[in-house]
């Protein structure tokens, strides 16, 4: 009976990976579709304020708001609210303008890779196994075979006479630069681990907001009620799913699974973008972007292999 039951409660823990999976990848598709009519700073914008109404109701429901924390830790705040969230929201939907969103999932995988070179570069761990070494290698090698197709259109002189070559690679570059805001804002989280995870998402889902609606105000003058019907289901997935809800369950999820099990995540949602990306949007799943995709999980696998605990004298 027992055995039964933990059986039962590992299959609801993966149900609920896979949930947050799918739901995190969704938004690469969600974003290629509502970005051509809203601009990708409005439509950061508007992710960032349906999420914060309804982060906002759930943590009022649990006892008052502690608006002091905010203030009090403004700085960690910016950085998750500012770096960790508008920015990224605004920069792939941005990038998306100009490469397929299946290719935003896979460039978004260098992130957890840029986290662990860091960590063996600076020498933040002690003890670090080869096979790391060799899976950080291995899946950065799956990047830059994406990125080829950005230099191999740079030198198209039909392409380069009218720049697309250029903005298809600046666009690439961008989506990895977007994962590693994301990045910054996980590792900030990490400094300011003793506030509760629902009150860390809900006040910098609400700064990011406020950050974003100036500018999107002044550079893009959004006209809402010229989106059309697949324009605005889309901006409200992308705020009600992959930004409020999978944050929710994540969260459970750590807490009933454990950090490391949750961490799996990041494998699942390269696959599934691209899938998505196929069914959803048609677009093409080329040799080169499963050559990528497999690189890229071979060295994230490898990569998280835990370092071997130092030998007793």
């Amino acid at each position: 009976m027992e055995a039964k039951n933990t059986l039962s409660h590992q299959a609801v823990n993966i149900a609920l990976l896979l949930l947050i999976a799918f739901i995190w990848a969704s938004a690469f598709g969600a974003m290629k579709v509502a970005v051509p009519e809203t601009g990708p700073i409005t439509l950061a914008a508007m992710r960032s304020s349906i999420a914060a109404v309804i982060l906002l109701c759930l943590l009022r429901l649990r006892g008052p708001i502690e608006w002091h924390i905010g203030v009090k830790y403004f700085p960690q705040f910016l950085v998750i609210g500012g770096l960790g969230s508008a920015l990224p929201f605004m920069m792939l939907p941005w990038a998306e303008l100009h490469i397929e969103s299946s290719l935003a999932g896979l460039l978004m995988s260098v992130g957890p890779l840029a986290t662990l070179a860091g960590a063996w570069l600076f020498r933040l761990e002690d003890n670090i196994p080869k096979s790391r070494i060799f899976g950080i290698i291995i899946g950065l090698c799956g990047a830059l075979l994406i990125f080829a197709d950005g230099f191999g259109m740079m030198g198209t002189s039909s392409i380069d006479t009218s720049g697309m070559g250029h903005i298809y690679l600046v666009a690439q570059i961008v989506a990895v630069l977007a994962s590693l805001c994301y990045v910054c804002g996980n590792l900030m989280v990490r400094r300011i681990s003793f506030i509760p995870p629902l009150t860390i998402s809900t006040l910098a889902i609400t700064l990011s907001a406020l950050l974003l609606w100036p500018f999107a105000l002044i550079i893009e003058a959004p006209a809402p009620s010229e989106w059309s019907g697949p324009a605005w289901q889309m901006v409200l997935w992308l705020g009600i799913m992959p930004t409020a809800f999978a944050f929710s369950v994540r969260y459970y999820l750590i807490a009933r699974a454990g950090a490391s099990f949750t961490s799996y995540v990041g494998y699942l949602i390269p696959g599934i973008a691209v899938l998505i990306g196929a069914i959803a949007l048609g677009e093409a799943v080329t040799s080169d972007k499963l050559a990528a995709l497999g690189l890229i999980l071979i060295g994230l696998i490898l990569a998280q292999k835990p370092a071997s605990s130092a030998k007793k004298p």
